[in-house]
């Protein structure tokens, strides 16, 4: 499998989702605190129940509905802050492949500026790019009101490195969905 299989997850979902590497998919739970719960177990914040099974082809990284970002850190301090903690790499390196991510996810413009400095929609792009940065296998999206949608968001044809990577986008409200999901079995 190359990707996230869930399996008897939680209620209101298939008893089988597959997002498989490339996939953007959302799940839309009733509540709020589902929303939440199902992100933290698929991240691995949380057991899953018995009888449920999370099963993923690497490691997973959750990106908060406001971005996760470090206030005291630039976008790209965040973004390199998401790199350095998994890769080996000299600053020079680390900075080039951070600043091209950067750049995929339409931040070029706003690398020296702090967290409080750009839009909502801005910081939840860095967040991604810091978790694009981690190459993990599976990025799990939370989503609010009152914030501009994923799908407004991303453009996953710039954004080589997703080509990769199983997105999935956890919600409460499925109006929010709208331009997301790029097919699949839930």
């Amino acid at each position: 499998m190359d990707g996230l299989l869930l399996q008897r997850l939680l209620p209101g979902l298939p008893d089988e989702v597959r997002v498989r590497a490339g996939e953007q998919r959302s799940l839309v739970l009733p509540t709020k605190a589902e929303a939440r719960l199902c992100a933290d177990l698929i991240a691995g914040l949380d057991e899953p129940p018995p009888h449920a099974t999370v099963e993923t082809s690497g490691s997973v990284r959750l990106v908060p509905a406001e971005g996760g970002l470090l206030p005291h850190l630039t976008v790209l301090g965040n973004i390199v802050h998401g790199h350095v903690s998994t890769h080996r790499a000299t600053a020079e390196a680390a900075d080039k492949q951070c600043r091209l991510t950067a750049t995929n996810c339409d931040l070029g413009d706003v690398l020296e500026r702090h967290p409080h400095e750009i839009t909502p929609g801005r910081r939840r792009l860095a967040g991604l790019a810091r978790a694009v940065r981690a190459e993990p296998s599976v990025i799990v999206l939370e989503d609010a009101p009152g914030l501009p949608t994923w799908g407004s968001l991303l453009r996953s044809d710039n954004i080589t490195e997703l080509w990769s990577i199983a997105l999935v986008l956890i919600t409460s409200d499925a109006a929010r969905t709208k331009d997301f999901d790029s097919g699949g079995d839930a």
